[in-house]
């Protein structure tokens, strides 16, 4: 018999006990050890065994159960409670192999959920069987990779209908927890890549080399959502390397752009040491909406209208000396092997010569400054092409296996 598998049931056990007792059962029925974590600020329930009670999720988030009954914000008891749970977890699975995670709720107990998964790694099955499953919750789930099952009823009492779904969430919650990748053993390893529309040539070339190599090759688009997703994945281990081919998203992180991915992007693989080659992907261009939405202290910058809903600015002297040099200093902090490869001829399908960001006297700031920030023990590839010629594609993947194998 294979070892019993270890699932967190996460709610509100002050209102929805009758409702969590038969979750419980369900997933006890699968042979399931249930670690029950009460997330509700005014009781518990005897109906099944609490794990860790509501007190002490409220104390990891610095205060005290009494302190959110006597404020009656119900706001600041969701966050509190979302960001206890998300650090009693944490914990948690320092100590202990958790296979699956599930929850169920309104508004209230979704988002305490969803703020309690976010330090679950990418491949734990999370799932919440909601009352807001067709709502846009992009927002709180960020780049998780949570199932939201709609609950249709409220998450309010056992009835003929919550009953059959609460019953298939633990069995779907089951299921997925026993999915084996049976092909994971056959790639010689995952690396990373971001792409974009103006780096899409590249990108492709730079695949189809490795994945002949028989390397995993994941693909993320670089639009704010995707480079955060990527730096995620690569802070839960997902990936032996990263291809950093596009980093526009740093620009936008600069400038107010609408493909930014925060400050942090440009930092997981660094602090996660694995092998990186970084190219500094059309940092020529913001990113914004629709010609109208441009902000106004830009409407004067050369812009181009990539399509109806994307208008892109051209980076001037004075950005690109800073994006180099945060460019450089990002990498510099990196415990493990990095490159950077420099295609001086474009940094973008419309840098190079001929296309309309054709400006090599912004692009030479923007080198110069990663070269004057740069770690001198980070070598510095120079390849005389544009980005998506195929000869600077097989350079950046040369120099990313030569550093997986050395």
């Amino acid at each position: 018999m294979p070892a019993a598998k270890t699932v967190l049931m996460i709610g509100c056990f002050d209102t929805k006990g009758e409702d969590f007792d038969f979750l419980h059962s369900c997933l006890v029925e699968q042979n399931v050890k249930v670690i029950a974590i009460n997330t509700g600020v005014l009781g518990t329930t005897k109906l099944f065994p609490v794990t860790i009670e509501s007190t002490k999720i409220a104390e990891a988030a610095g205060t005290s159960l009494s302190s959110l009954r006597k404020d009656e914000d119900r706001g600041q008891a969701l966050e509190k409670m979302g960001i206890g749970a998300s650090l009693i977890i944490s914990e948690l699975m320092s100590r202990k192999k958790i296979d699956g995670v599930i929850g169920m709720g309104g508004g209230g107990g979704t988002y305490i959920f969803l703020s309690a998964v976010k330090k679950i790694p990418f491949g734990i099955p999370k799932l919440c069987l909601t009352t807001l499953a067709t709502k846009d919750l992009s927002e709180h789930i960020g780049s998780k990779d949570v199932t939201l099952m709609p609950s249709i009823v409220d998450v309010a009492g056992l009835n003929k209908i919550s009953r059959i779904l609460i019953n298939q969430a633990a069995g779907a919650l089951f299921g997925m927890m026993n999915v084996v990748d049976e092909d994971q053993s056959k790639d010689k390893g995952s690396i990373a890549i971001s792409i974009f529309g103006n780096t899409t040539p590249c990108v492709d070339q730079c695949s189809k080399i490795l994945r002949s190599e028989g390397y995993d090759v994941l693909s993320f688009h670089a639009v704010g959502t995707g480079g955060k997703t990527m730096e995620d994945l690569v802070l839960d281990n997902c990936f032996d390397a990263v291809l950093d081919i596009t980093t526009t998203e740093l620009a936008d992180d600069l400038c107010g752009g609408i493909c930014s991915a925060g400050p942090q992007r440009l930092t997981a693989a660094g602090k996660m040491g694995i092998p990186q080659v970084v190219v500094p992907g059309c940092l020529d261009m913001v990113n914004f909406g629709a010609l109208k939405t441009v902000p106004e202290k830009y409407q004067q910058r050369q812009l181009f209208s990539w399509d109806p809903n994307v208008t892109l600015m051209r980076t001037n002297e004075k950005e690109n000396q800073w994006l180099g040099k945060s460019f450089a200093e990002k990498l510099n902090n990196s415990k493990g092997k990095v490159v950077v490869v420099l295609p001086l001829k474009g940094i973008s399908k419309i840098s190079k010569k001929g296309e309309v960001f054709y400006a090599p006297h912004v692009d030479s700031v923007l080198f110069d400054a990663i070269r004057q920030y740069l770690n001198p023990n980070i070598p510095v590839i120079e390849v005389n092409t544009d980005i998506n010629d195929a000869k600077f594609a097989s350079i950046a993947v040369a120099e990313l296996l030569k550093l997986m194998l050395d």
